[in-house]
């Protein structure tokens, strides 16, 4: 997800919120990359706090991915 600077910390709670299990992969600039793990968290229930985060502050940019094939390999 990608917000200003001073948002940061608002999106990291959002996400503890959605699962404590989350793992903040990388943070630079405003935009953050975190892994939730898929027995903790549905998908609709992402969608939900990205859209109640919307009307609170900007979010330039958001998306999900499902692990690659290479991530399983490396991990």
């Amino acid at each position: 997800m990608t917000t200003s600077s001073d948002h940061e910390q608002d999106v990291e709670n959002m996400v503890q919120r959605l699962t404590p299990n989350a793992n903040k992969i990388y943070q630079l600039s405003g935009t953050q990359k975190f892994e939730l793990p898929k027995e903790d968290v549905k998908i609709a229930n992402v969608f939900q706090a990205v859209e109640v985060a919307k009307r609170n502050f900007t979010v330039f940019a958001w998306g999900l991915a499902d692990t690659t094939l290479e991530d399983v390999f490396i991990k």
